[in-house]
């Protein structure tokens, strides 16, 4: 064979395998990287629709926060239109709070904070007292997670996904970084974007986990360990905010972490190779805690990925694999199944048998999220867990629903406070702090030892038992004994004019037997005996009547309770009803009949709300008794008098309240602000015939209300018909409880 003929043939032999390795570099395994950045990481949604549209294949898909989340759910099916289409739907406001809506949390949690308006709660225990390790604990959060990827509930293994996936995430204790590649999905992206401060850590394998952003916000490395050869990777860090944005604890601690990451950041980049593709989207003044404009990010991080279009041309997918990829099943739930059987994981809950009874009713049903996270939501506004989790799980042809309820991990015992100020900018000022102590019962788990303290212009001490009962612990019994004492105004003639300030001292014991229907409704029997003193403290002249009064009554209340928020309410209602009957083989010295209901309805539209509200006392007695006086006065309760200047066993009061909500309404992390107008038409009376609509008086208040951890805070200008006027200064809602 000549040299030539030699030659020839080898161009031959170089022709026929060309196509082969072609084929060898198109089917280079090729890794995506999602990094992490808060809302910013909307972004991702755009890279994926562009790598979509160019027929690009990842092979494996790391993600690390708000990649976790993205990656998570395009790894088990989704497509890139299917997660923008969810990033449009998201209620951040109610995604990133822990509590179910205020209408589904327990009466006894709403009597709570009603009485104590301030969020501030801590754990108390022999140690001291304990707080919580976030701000925010992510229960709605994780439920969002769950329902998204119920169709991923049965895979343990995270490479049995239709894409490989990693969740990044790190030890909090260690400072390890941490690869989640099995388990349940929805906990390993939950961990891997628990902001430290913001967000609960995680407890998974015995490993409290936070943001894998500390340790490697764009894991490069992880990718590459996955058998990667060529890396997609979008870094949508950085993106300081400006000095006017830092208005919430949660913003400054993104603020630092986004600095702290940013030399990391640096440093992971530089492992590149020079054929793998790094996208950065340009995201303006997008930053880590604007969760209402992710979706403003989607179209930039489109436009990055267009622009690298190039470079991405050379990552393009066979038909034959693009077409296997495209054929993946979509995410779907049959959740017209029944629930066959419930199990609860009871190893992280004294209360766990609670779960099981309320639980109990979906067995047989369909196995539908919304109803099961409807059914968890209750039991969340119990007060007792940090989190409850259920996921699905197929056995022996039958399904099973897994629920793990998580006792919050700074109790069981729990103290809360509340700071209380009022000053009419007229000599008039008051302070009250309430705490409200709530010890967990050993004798029988779910029941709880209950001490209030109050010093200011109430004081107060009391203790009871509060403990549930029956099948599901909707029932209860409390007794309770309780002393307490405040100044009262003490009027002449017609209650106008103030002639002496009184003190006023209550001793009494009684038992309370009630039952939630649910969250909105609670019915309850009460029977106390006590005694009334009355001492003059400041004025002249005697007290007319007795000084000391003993009384007992059996008393029969109803609690409707469906109010969104109990200081601005959008929607719901509030009916408070009670009958107290005073009697003598209670020994009372009055046989009165007392009559107390409050009603209140609120409506909203856009950025305005009102609250409608009637309130009466009537009383039926053969002389006035202490136990049947009512109270008017202070902002918003006739306004232009002051707390409890007129009083009277008839009252009557009806009023509507119109707020506007100012500023950004869709900022998180911000304390609602409102400009509020309320006008009022009230009086009281001594005796039920004196009732007379002729004799009401009208007034009305402008004011503004902040809503803050401590309670919403209000200042006020009121003035009534009868000429009297008050400049107010208030930390209290005007939604006030009917028992105190």
């Amino acid at each position: 064979m000549t040299a030539l003929q030699r030659f020839s043939g080898l161009l031959l032999a170089l022709n026929l395998l060309t196509p082969v390795l072609q084929a060898q570099s198109e089917e280079a395994r090729i890794g995506l990287v999602l990094g992490g950045g808060g809302a910013r990481g909307a972004a991702h949604v755009g890279v994926l629709k562009v790598l979509e549209a160019q027929g690009i294949v990842p092979d494996v898909v790391v993600g690390t926060s708000m990649g976790a989340i993205v990656g998570g759910l395009y790894a088990s099916g989704y497509r890139a239109a299917d997660i923008e289409r969810i990033l449009e739907q998201i209620d951040w406001a109610a995604a990133l709070r822990d509590q179910p809506g205020r209408e589904l949390l327990s009466p006894q949690r709403k009597a709570d904070a009603a009485l104590i308006p301030s969020s501030l709660e801590v754990g108390i225990g022999r140690d001291g007292l304990r707080t919580p390790q976030g701000l925010i604990q992510g229960q709605n959060l994780g439920l969002l997670l769950r329902q998204l990827l119920l169709h991923a509930g049965a895979v343990d293994d995270f490479d049995t996904l239709p894409i490989p996936f990693r969740a990044v995430a790190a030890d909090v204790v260690t400072g390890e970084q941490v690869v989640l590649a099995s388990g349940d999905l929805a906990d390993a992206v939950r961990a891997s974007m628990s902001v430290p401060g913001a967000f609960q850590p995680i407890r998974i394998d015995e490993r409290l986990l936070v943001d894998g952003g500390v340790v490697d916000n764009v894991p490069i490395d992880v990718a590459r360990a996955m058998g990667a050869d060529r890396l997609i990777v979008v870094d949508v860090g950085g993106g300081l905010m400006a000095e006017e944005a830092l208005g919430s604890p949660a913003s400054v601690t993104m603020q630092v972490i986004s600095i702290l990451m940013s030399r990391q950041t640096r440093l992971r980049l530089e492992m590149l190779a020079p054929d793998d593709v790094l996208i950065r989207p340009e995201l303006g003044d997008i930053g880590p805690v604007d969760f209402p404009r992710a979706v403003d990010a989607v179209p930039l991080g489109e436009a990055a990925a267009r622009a690298a279009s190039q470079q991405l041309q050379a990552l393009v997918a066979t038909p034959e694999r693009l077409a296997a990829f495209n054929a993946r099943a979509r995410p779907s739930w049959r959740d017209e199944r029944p629930i066959d059987r419930i199990e609860i994981e009871d190893s992280h809950s004294r209360t766990a048998f609670i779960v099981e009874s309320r639980l109990a009713p979906l067995l047989g049903m369909p196995a539908e999220s919304r109803l099961i996270e409807s059914r968890i939501g209750e039991l969340y506004g119990e007060g007792h867990y940090e989190r409850i989790v259920y996921r699905f799980d197929e056995r022996d042809d039958q399904l099973v629903l897994r629920i793990t309820p998580y006792d919050k991990s700074w109790g069981p015992s729990f103290l809360r406070l509340g700071l209380r100020l009022s000053d009419d900018f007229d000599g008039g000022s008051t302070y009250q702090l309430d705490a409200l102590a709530r010890f967990a019962s050993d004798i029988r788990p779910g029941a709880e030892w209950r001490l209030r303290t109050a010093l200011g212009e109430l004081n107060e001490v009391s203790a009871g038992w509060r403990v549930p009962f029956g099948e599901t612990s909707r029932a209860y019994v409390q007794p309770y004994a309780a002393l307490r004492s405040l100044d009262q105004p003490f009027f002449v003639a017609e209650q106008r004019a103030e002639l002496a300030r009184l003190r006023w001292t209550r001793g009494r014991v009684g038992t309370e037997l009630g039952y939630d229907w649910s969250p909105f409704t609670r019915t309850y029997l009460q029977l106390e005996r006590g005694q009334d003193r009355l001492a003059r403290r400041i004025g002249p002249g005697e007290i007319g009547g007795r000084l000391r009064e003993n009384y007992g009554f059996t008393g029969f209340g109803v609690v409707l309770d469906s109010l969104d928020d109990a200081t601005f309410p959008t929607r719901g209602a509030l009916v408070d009803g009670r009958v107290e009957l005073y009697q003598p083989w209670l020994g009372s010295e009055s046989t009165a009949q007392v009559l107390r209901l409050d009603m209140s309805r609120a409506f909203s539209y856009d950025r305005y709300l009102m609250l409608a509200g009637l309130r009466t006392t009537s009383a039926r007695s053969d002389e006035l008794s202490l136990q049947a006086v009512d109270f008017l006065g202070g902002l918003g309760n006739l306004s232009g008098y002051g707390e409890r200047q007129l009083a009277g066993p008839q009252v009557f009061l009806a009023r509507g309240l119109l707020m506007r909500r100012m500023g950004d309404a869709q900022q998180l992390f911000a304390l609602p602000t409102y400009l509020g107008l309320s006008l009022e038409a009230g009086n009281a009376w001594e005796q039920r015939s004196d009732f007379d609509f002729g004799d009401l008086i009208y007034s009305g208040a402008l004011y503004m209300g902040v809503s803050t951890p401590l309670g919403p805070v209000f200042l006020g200008y009121g003035r009534s018909s009868e000429g009297r006027s008050a400049i107010y200064l208030n930390f209290g809602s005007l939604v006030r409880p009917s028992r105190q």
